[in-house]
This record gives C-alpha cells, structure tokens and sequence, in this order.
C-alpha cells in the first residue's frame, strides 16, 4: 500500500471499497453472532458472552479489561522524573549549617555554593538553591515537597550505563524487566492508559511485558496518515482485523481506543487555574499528563527523561540553567492540577548519581556517589528532608563523595507501596531489604 500522501483518487477509491465489503461482511457475521446472543460489544465491555455461564469461566482477558477502560485498582498516579546525567544534589539541596557540613563545603566547593539559598524552615540548617522557590513558596508550606539527600546503593557505579541500569532494573543487572513493570504486575490490569512514558523511548524502568504507552507526546498520539484519509483508513483498519484471531485481533482495537481515548484528552485539554508552563520538551510533557489526569482515564504510572545534568565544566551556569527550568516547570504542573487533583499525584525526581563533593579544575564536577531525591504533590508524609546524614568533612566522604546513606529502592519501594497499594515489594525489588524512611502516607 503506497502512503497516505501519494495515495490517488483510485487507489482511495478502492480502500473505501474494502473497507465497505469488510465492514458488509462483519455486520453480518454480527448478526449470526447476535442471534445466538453473542456481541462483540459484550465482549469487549467485559461482561463475557452468552456462553461464558455455560463455560463457567469468564472469557475476558487482561487485554480485554485494557480495552474498555476497566476501573484501576488504585486512583493515584506515580510519576517519575529521571534526571539523566548525574544531578549535582548539592547546588539542589544544600547543608547549609556548620552543624551540617557548609563550613567544610565552603572550603573545597566555594564557587558552586549557590548565593541567595532559600532556608527549608524545620529542617535545622536545609536549604535549597533559590532557582526551586517556585517549589518552596507553593508546596513547602501545604506538606507537598520533600527531598532525600546521600541517596545511593553499593551497587552504583559512577558510569552513567551502569547506574542507570543499576536503578531502572531495581538492582537486577540483566533482568528481562525494570521495576516499574513489576510494580504494574503488582497492580493488576487497569485502563489503557494506566501507563505512560512521555518521550521517544521508554526508560529502562518500563522494560516488561505489561502493557504501556509510549509516546514523544499526546499531538503525536494519533494515527498516522494523510489528514483528509484519517478517519477512512482508522475504520479500514478497525474492520480488516475484527475477528481476527488474537494477538492482533486484541491489540489492533486495543490500540484503535486508546487513540479514540487520547483525542478525547487534547479535546479537552489546556492549562488550568492560571498555570504557565515555560517552553521546552519536559514542559510539554508535563501539560500533557496534567491533561492525561484531569481527564481520569485511570493514569497510575508515568515517566519522564529531562537530560542535560552532567555538569563537568562551567556548572554554576550549566545547571543552573537546567535546575530553573525544571523548577518552574514543576511548579507550573502542580499550579495547573490545582490542591484537589494533586493530593492524588505523587512526583519523584530521581538522578542515576551525584557528583564529587570537591569542585574540579573546570569550575564542574566529577561523577560521584550519594544523590538527591525530590518527591511533590499529594501523599506525603508532610514537608521535609527524610533519611540520615552525616555532616560533610573529609573523614565523612566515600571516596570524596556524598556517602550513600539511603538507599533508592527503599525511597522507590514506600512510594509505591503507600501510593498505589503495592503490597510486598520482595518480588519488585529482589533481595532488598526494606527499610521505609517516612516519606508517603496512604491516605
């Protein structure tokens, strides 16, 4: 079939000619169907077909329950922001005290303390980087901001592969799955858009068998073709592959709803309660799941990639360029969802590693160990800095870096558990001995 573009008034003539002889031969097959009280729309609404009692088992798979918008076991929705590159968490969240170690910093990282830092209150001596208080003067006070400094594992190296692998596949090296695909197994079926990557690729985190979407964004969730033919070749399509035996019989009207589902969502979509998104790709991404939320079509996980953190040269004006941008397009996300709507999203923001504590020769960082996590919204154990620190000085440091205090899989696991309903964790983190550190409620 030529593409849609160089397509000619014949060969569209006899696309609709198929189309109709499919769609004549379906309606009858229909019609036998009913009159044994068979339906495909029965099927597919998950009540079964007439025969199911005579069977006596229910005919609906999982992929029948995606299909027609199935009720998720959970209304909350995880969303995790992966900051590709190696976050410097200590021009993020600063120890801004002597009895936290800024004495010590000023001494070998003296240019990248960031001026003007914004004082976490509660925290005894926290502070961060003045380019978050979009963050800080929104969420701090509502209980909605929290962060995780010296987050790491023994099993991190400082290679960017390693560790970013390390982490999405939750410390299983050369596992066939990441652990937010265990976490959706753990779950249980949902509605088509129960999980959403935004971006070209997928993380490695969503690596599985579980069904997801992937999309570099919702304008481009659409089917593909010329405009004027859209519609004909989407029913063309629909109608040559009913009836056909399973997997593509399942996953061709699978994928037909979902883009019924994702039109639904841009028709209704727009920044809300006076939210203004900064340009940029995370921004985009962003607007889009806030939309994706707004219209409760069952969104429980999503992922983000935002790249740009490896900060070796020049990382005063490198990240923060990238910290400013991520910051206000954070706040204009949680601004757009509104108090009511985000009280069930929960945001964690990740990094694959931290960097040196001592600053290199080219005004940057090397790569390094113990990182810093954010985590924002709703389900929060209330505003603060959770997990242990130790006060930086040289007999302090791994390494010359932040030490790994708090483990990530313990930070990843209490937010699934406590947000989605995620019971044990042994079979999404394997071998893990969990150790929660207070960060989410259930409530």
């Amino acid at each position: 079939m030529p593409c849609d573009d160089a397509m000619n008034p014949a060969q569209a003539l006899a696309l609709r000619a198929r189309a109709g002889y499919e769609l004549a031969r379906l309606q009858a097959q229909d019609a036998q169907w009913a009159g044994s009280g068979w339906t495909r729309r029965r099927f597919l609404g998950g009540l079964g077909m007439v025969g199911v009692a005579a069977l006596g088992t229910q005919l609906v798979t999982s992929r029948a329950a995606y299909a027609t918008g199935a009720g998720a076991s959970s209304t909350n929705t995880v969303i995790v922001v992966f900051l590709r590159g190696a976050a410097d968490g200590l021009r993020v969240l600063v120890p801004a005290s002597s009895q936290l170690g800024y004495d010590y910093l000023q001494t070998v990282r003296g240019p990248l303390l960031p001026s003007g830092l914004v004082s976490l209150s509660g925290t005894n001596g926290w502070a961060v980087n003045p380019l978050l208080a979009p963050l800080t003067s929104t969420l701090w006070g509502t209980g909605e901001l929290a962060f995780v400094p010296a987050m790491s594992s023994v099993g991190i190296s400082r290679s960017h592969f390693q560790a970013q692998q390390f982490i999405e596949t939750g410390g299983q090296a050369g596992a066939p799955n990441g652990w937010l695909d265990r976490v959706l197994t753990q779950v249980g079926p949902g509605t088509s858009f129960r999980a959403l990557s935004i971006g070209d690729t997928a993380p490695m985190s969503c690596a599985g068998a579980e069904p997801k979407i992937t999309t570099p964004g919702l304008a481009d969730f659409v089917f593909p073709g010329w405009t004027d033919w859209i519609a004909t070749a989407e029913a063309a399509v629909g109608t040559l592959y009913r009836g056909v035996p399973a997997p593509l019989g399942q996953d061709v009207p699978d994928a037909l709803a979902a883009l019924d589902t994702a039109a639904q969502i841009r028709a209704g979509g727009g920044p809300q309660n006076g939210a203004v998104y900064p340009d940029g790709a995370f921004s985009d991404a962003l607007r889009d799941l806030a939309d994706t939320l707004r219209a409760e079509v069952g969104l429980q996980v999503a992922t983000v990639d935002v790249g740009g953190w490896d900060t070796h040269t020049d990382e005063a004006g490198q990240l923060d360029y990238v910290l400013g941008d991520a910051a206000s397009t954070l706040a204009a996300f949680m601004t757009d969802l509104g108090p009511t709507r985000r009280k069930r999203v929960t945001v964690l923001v990740m990094t694959e590693f931290g960097r040196r504590v001592e600053m290199n020769a080219s005004y940057g960082t090397d790569h390094g160990h113990g990182s810093v996590a954010w985590l924002l919204g709703g389900g929060l154990a209330g505003s603060g800095v959770r997990g242990s620190w130790t006060p930086l000085s040289d007999a302090a440091l791994d390494d010359g870096d932040v030490p790994g205090l708090n483990d990530p899989f313990d930070v990843f696991g209490e937010v699934v558990q406590k947000r989605l309903g995620v019971g044990s964790l042994s079979t999404i983190f394997p071998g893990h001995t969990y150790r929660p550190l207070g960060l989410a409620t259930t409530t």
